[in-house]
């Protein structure tokens, strides 16, 4: 069973708490409540069975028995479905692991479907609850919640990241482009940071759209029991706020996130520039040594002509002549280049 937790908002009475599945259900069905479910990568016959219930559209459903999904929000009549993608930095491999959660919502429901390997039943069961236990909830306000915190949870994986970036451009200049290592963990911070982005650019028009659908009034605002009821269009204009402030949240991570990918490239080309120089300088010793070398060939090979009439030939000192002529020619071939600072 992929069913996790679940709670009943009734129109008159105290808000109920970790609801079974069969008494959430029975709530929703009498008319008189709002229910919020949780599932855990539900089967595809529990999510035919969410389908009857909430009579949810055959195309949201089979976005989410595929899953893989891109962030989105898609509007089929009067529900919908919001797919957001939550973020969490691991220390030990340096990599941002991204899940996938669907939000199904419509006007007296809500049913968040996480699917996530790394995150434990149990513990999305206290994460779920956390979530629903608003003591005046409306579809809308629980909504907020669960966007508001996968944003805020968003800054410890910028964080982590810029982290990463920082200790590239440290190491970057002190090695000189000699560390191949680099440039291949420059270019897996990079895609990171792409994966992260497709995760997170979606959201900025998707807030748009849920404020602009509490304006009209096609998403529900209607405060529940529990604590002061405050009208109707008071909690609309209050909620478009409070997504106002996610949706800035969510534009200052994509500002960050945006200068963090022109950083990187930025480091990519400076690390390929580093290894073309430091390649260039390699190629300066190589040649200054062959032409080095090349000098005391040139002697030896004129004086292995064998012509009859050479000059110094039956010199007494001509063979160490030569000898110390090349070693001469040598230094001084040396003492250019490393004038010149090929050495």
């Amino acid at each position: 069973m992929s069913y996790l937790t679940g709670a009943i908002y009734p129109t008159h009475g105290e808000t109920v708490l970790n609801a079974p599945l069969e008494t959430a259900v029975e709530a929703y069905q009498a008319g008189a409540s709002a229910v919020a479910l949780g599932y855990i990568s539900p089967t595809d016959t529990e999510l035919a069975h969410l389908q009857s219930i909430f009579k949810l559209h055959e195309l949201a459903i089979e976005d989410s028995m595929l899953g893989h999904q891109r962030a989105k929000l898609e509007r089929y009549g009067d529900s919908l479905l919001a797919v957001v993608r939550p973020a969490v930095y691991l220390d030990a491999e340096e990599e941002v692991h991204l899940g996938e959660v669907h939000l199904f919502v419509g006007r007296n429901y809500l049913v968040c479907i996480v699917q996530d390997k790394l995150r434990t039943p149990e513990r999305m069961r206290e994460v779920l609850g956390g979530f629903f236990a608003e003591p005046d909830a409306s579809i809308a306000r629980l909504l907020h919640r669960i966007l508001d915190n996968t944003v805020d949870r968003y800054m410890p994986v910028l964080s982590g990241l810029e982290t990463d970036s920082d200790e590239i451009e440290d190491a970057l200049f002190p090695d000189g482009g000699k560390n191949r290592g680099i440039s291949q963990r420059i270019y897996g911070l990079l895609n990171q940071v792409i994966d992260f982005q497709r995760a997170c650019k979606p959201l900025d028009s998707m807030l748009v759209r849920i404020v602009e659908d509490l304006r009209i009034g096609a998403l529900d605002a209607s405060p529940r029991p529990g604590v002061t009821p405050r009208r109707v269009e008071d909690e609309s204009v209050e909620l478009q706020r409070q997504f106002r402030d996610v949706h800035d949240h969510v534009m200052q991570i994509r500002d960050r996130l945006e200068d963090l990918h022109t950083s990187l490239q930025n480091a990519l080309t400076v690390h390929d520039t580093l290894v073309a120089q430091q390649q260039n300088e390699d190629m300066k010793r190589i040649s200054a040594g062959a032409t080095i070398l090349v000098v005391p060939t040139i002697i030896g090979s004129i004086y292995g002509m064998n012509f009859v009439y050479m000059p110094e030939l039956t010199w007494e000192y001509g063979y160490p002549a030569s000898l110390l002529l090349m070693v001469l020619a040598c230094v001084g071939v040396y003492f250019f280049f490393k004038k010149r600072g090929w050495f």
